[in-house]
């Protein structure tokens, strides 16, 4: 699914590219922003992107709190990579699902002004290879609002 076309997909906060036929979730309020995912096909797990945003206070300390959030509500997390990303920080890891199984996700996190978003992105841990670049490629189209490519 690498080749899927992407689409525009703006919200008052930001601006993503997302796959054209996935399907967006209502999400359950703030600080989660946006869920997108894959159209259903019966497997335990659609691969699927969240967006979150919510204001913050001192840039640091809400990267570090993001990073222990991971590791406090995550099954058996797994952080296989961390790395700076631009004026952020991308983040590989595994985890479980006890109704999905094996899972493996990349979260980019950035702050713009005072304010932090996330974009996380997942898919079965046998799917990841697949799903990688389309992956890299929502992240890479995100942009808070006001802020130039």
């Amino acid at each position: 699914m690498t080749g899927s076309a992407l689409r525009p997909y703006d919200e008052q906060e930001f601006h993503i590219a997302l796959p054209a036929h996935w399907e967006t979730v209502e999400p359950p309020g703030p600080p989660v922003a946006l869920i997108a995912a894959e159209p259903g096909d019966g497997a335990a797990f659609r691969a699927n992107v969240v967006v979150t945003a919510e204001d913050i206070e001192d840039e640091r300390q809400w990267q570090r709190a993001v990073g222990r959030a991971l590791e406090d509500h995550l099954q058996e997390y797994f952080l296989m990579d961390e790395q700076p990303a631009g004026s952020g920080t991308r983040r590989l890891f595994h985890h479980v699902l006890p109704e999905a199984g094996a899972i493996t996700a990349e979260q980019w996190s950035w702050t713009a002004g005072r304010q932090g978003f996330t974009v996380t992105a997942s898919a079965a841990t046998f799917d990841y290879d697949v799903k990688a670049d389309l992956f890299a490629s929502m992240a890479g189209c995100f942009r808070p609002r006001g802020v130039s490519s």
